[in-house]
């Protein structure tokens, strides 16, 4: 065979290749889109059927994922990577296959069978989830969750494991992280935000934050959210805002990221945060090149990666004194004056709280390790799932000093569990700990970046992520990215520099 033919077959066996691809991503693309017209409009009584649709729809997706011409093709190009052939794909499609075998082989392992009754259970779990916590009552959900936790029990099982069955969750969000590593990484922060905590509350000063309460309708938040979102960056032509019971990003397809958010017409702030959180994952999304679109080098490398993106606008930016000058102007909009360094005081000060989503920079983490450990005791089975509302207290009195008065302040109160979604929580802190780190390479590179959101000009730092983050993809792993754009190695200490520096200041430790 000639260099030529040879050419010829790695070009005709990767277009085959990119070909199911794609049609694997167009059937998540349209679960993606049932998905978020479930948590936004969909009728109460069309949530059975809509779950058949979704589980039906995740079986045919993970039946082209794990099909023998998915494999053969996928085979005979890891053959090419392996052999001289391989210099005929260039880099960029031999990471693209070399991303796409891991996913293989964890798909592999699990049935379609089994990916529909999973989806089924979780896409049923919602509604359940959704009346429950608007009741604040743990039984209503018990039955559901012990379903979940059987069923991510079963998944660990069919992934495989070293040391505990939460190692195989974990590494479907955060590639590599085990059990082990998130004790390690919280063991590094947890004392030292205790510490900050304690310091803050001993202290005598109080930062004046802003005590108005202005009521303003869902309809006009909706208005000043997009004004903000669009500010730093969100495409509405290839984007939307709605509202939902608890705020998330969705990428339905290249060219159409939703994101939601949730009202308090006595709180402009509580949607405001929400939505600048979600901002950073969408600007991720639309920041990801769409040439990969279906494979694994279409898609953030981590979990960990996105969080840093979302943590990264929602407290160093928009927790920011510069950012708190730019949103006293835009606030005119709604008609109500704010003194800047009231709102910054707002936005950043420390007050122990019962709703992580609402938690201020110094305490967020603490929320994260109570939800970390009671995850990882229930897939290990030292905790049964009934026992959660008393455990998740106990917790929150020792890590915060403070008791929930309900279970919709506690146990009830993120999504995740009722999607499913078990060993995504200790993303949210590696998140925080990405940013930081990135945020300290921004600043090294590029002067002035900072004095420019006073006036609104966000441009220079996501033009800066797009190029050291976004573009990437999943063709980097989480460590790269955060290694080649900053430097050094992912290190907590960033984020324990920033979070000393900041609140030392504020309160005058």
């Amino acid at each position: 065979m000639t260099a030529d033919d040879t050419r010829a077959k790695v070009e005709q066996a990767y277009e085959r290749f990119m070909k199911l691809s794609s049609a694997i991503g167009h059937c998540y693309s349209a679960k993606c889109i049932l998905d978020w017209d479930m948590n936004t409009m969909l009728p109460e009584s069309g949530s059975g059927a809509r779950a058949e649709v979704v589980a039906c729809l995740g079986g045919i997706a993970h039946e082209k994922a794990t099909s023998p011409e998915y494999e053969q093709v996928l085979m005979e190009l890891l053959a090419f990577v392996a052999r001289r052939e391989g210099s005929l794909l260039d880099p960029t499609r031999a990471a693209v296959v070399r991303k796409a075998s891991r996913a293989f082989a964890r798909q592999r392992k699990l049935s379609s069978a089994f990916v529909e009754r999973r989806d089924a259970l979780c896409a049923d779990a919602h509604l359940v989830w959704s009346k429950a916590r608007e009741a604040s009552d743990w039984n209503a959900f018990l039955p559901t969750l012990e379903k979940i936790i059987a069923v991510k029990r079963e998944e660990a099982e069919l992934v495989g494991y070293n040391e505990s069955p939460y190692d195989a969750l974990l590494d479907e969000y955060e590639p590599g992280m085990t059990t082990r590593s998130v004790s390690a990484m919280l063991g590094t922060i947890v004392p030292r935000l205790a510490d900050l905590l304690r310091r803050i509350q001993a202290s005598s000063v109080r930062p004046v934050a802003w005590a108005q309460t202005v009521s303003i309708d869902a309809a006009r938040q909706k208005f000043f959210n997009e004004r903000i979102a669009a500010r730093l960056g969100f495409d509405f032509t290839a984007g939307r805002l709605d509202a939902s019971a608890h705020p998330f990003t969705s990428r339905m397809h290249p060219g159409d990221v939703r994101i939601t958010t949730r009202y308090k017409e006595d709180d402009v702030l509580y949607a405001l945060m929400s939505t600048v959180h979600e901002v950073g994952h969408g600007l991720y999304e639309q920041g990801i090149p769409h040439t990969h679109y279906g494979t694994i080098a279409g898609e953030a490398p981590s979990l960990g990666i996105h969080e840093s993106q979302s943590r990264l606008w929602e407290n160093i930016v928009a927790r920011s004194r510069p950012f708190a000058s730019f949103l006293v102007k835009e606030s005119r909009a709604l008609g109500f004056e704010i003194d800047p360094e009231q709102l910054y005081a707002t936005l950043s000060s420390v007050a122990p709280s019962c709703i992580r989503t609402e938690a201020d920079e110094v305490t967020y983490n603490l929320h994260i390790a109570i939800r970390f450990e009671i995850e990882r005791d229930l897939i290990e089975g030292t905790l049964q799932a009934k026992d959660v509302p008393q455990v998740w207290n106990q917790k929150m009195r020792e890590y915060l000093g403070v008791t929930p008065p309900d279970h919709a302040h506690g146990a009830l109160q993120d999504v995740h569990w009722s999607a499913g979604l078990i060993g995504y929580f200790p993303t949210y802190t590696l998140g925080n700990l990405y940013a930081s780190q990135l945020y300290a390479a921004v600043l090294r590179d590029v002067s002035g970046v900072q004095a420019r959101f006073h006036e609104g000009e966000f441009g220079d730092l996501l033009a800066w992520l797009r190029t050291h983050v976004h573009e990437h993809g999943g063709l980097k792993d989480s460590a790269e990215i955060v290694r080649d754009a900053t430097g050094s190695a992912p290190d907590a200490k960033y984020f324990l520099e920033y979070i000393e520096r900041k609140y030392r200041e504020l309160y005058k430790l």
